[in-house]
């Protein structure tokens, strides 16, 4: 299997080709206002580079192990104009290649990266650990969801505030938390808990939706290219002119 995958839902434009097995290739920008012009030639890049194929033109049985199986989108929450880009990009690539687009939540992808990256299925040490993947949503609210390391969901994607209903939710889990994301921050210095680690600087990447891409795609969980509309959570409301 082989997929593409795009993220732009957070200041991070990433885009990355891979297998079920590992990443081929990736590109990472951290430059804001940069995933309109990065994100397409991101895409050709890893492309090229992973030496997969949009379809088989020639027909030749030999390129088919190199045929892309889908495409892959980070799905959101996240920022309004990150999202309306990443879509726009992964269902042009999808129905220009009459590919099936799959569309992953991206807080769990986030909790998923962290996961696998303090490798927490066996670390046995923290067998009640959790993950709390949160983004700044301005003022006093915040989009976040929580997991557990093997992947499964106690609270999916939402928009919260930070306020006593937020606390509760969190003081109903016994174990440490590993904040991660652009809010985390945010979190902590409403929190004033030590007890859980805070990692503001972990960002989205590309690298994080393949995991999840490959069951979703074993499952059939595929996206409807016509209707797929990215889950900002809340409307985006445009500030009026005076």
């Amino acid at each position: 299997m082989n997929f593409l995958l795009i993220e732009t839902a957070s200041s991070v434009c990433s885009v990355a080709a891979a297998t079920e097995e590992k990443i081929i290739s990736i590109r990472e920008n951290a430059e804001a206002m940069q995933h309109a012009a990065l994100v397409s030639v991101f895409a050709e890049e890893v492309m090229n580079e992973a030496g997969f194929l949009f379809s088989d033109k020639s027909k030749d049985k030999n390129q088919k192990s190199k045929m892309l199986d889908a495409v892959v989108v980070s799905a959101g929450p996240g920022s309004y104009t990150g999202l309306r880009i990443g879509v726009s990009a992964a269902k042009g690539i999808s129905y220009a290649a009459n590919l099936p687009l799959i569309a992953v939540d991206t807080l769990e992808a986030l909790a998923n990266g962290f996961a696998q990256k303090r490798n927490f299925p066996s670390a046995n040490n923290e067998p009640q650990a959790t993950i709390c993947s949160v983004f700044d949503a301005r003022r006093d609210e915040i989009y976040f969801g929580i997991w557990k390391p093997n992947g499964d969901t106690i609270i999916k994607s939402r928009a919260a505030l930070l306020n006593n209903e937020f606390l509760s939710i969190i003081n109903s889990i016994e174990s440490k938390i590993y904040y991660v994301g652009n809010g985390s921050k945010k979190v902590g210095e409403f929190l004033k808990n030590n007890k859980h680690e805070y990692h503001q600087h972990i960002n989205p990447s590309a690298s994080y939706l393949q995991s999840i891409s490959v069951q979703k795609f074993l499952r059939k969980e595929i996206a409807d290219l016509a209707y797929f509309e990215p889950n900002y959570i809340k409307p985006y409301f445009f500030a009026e002119k005076m």
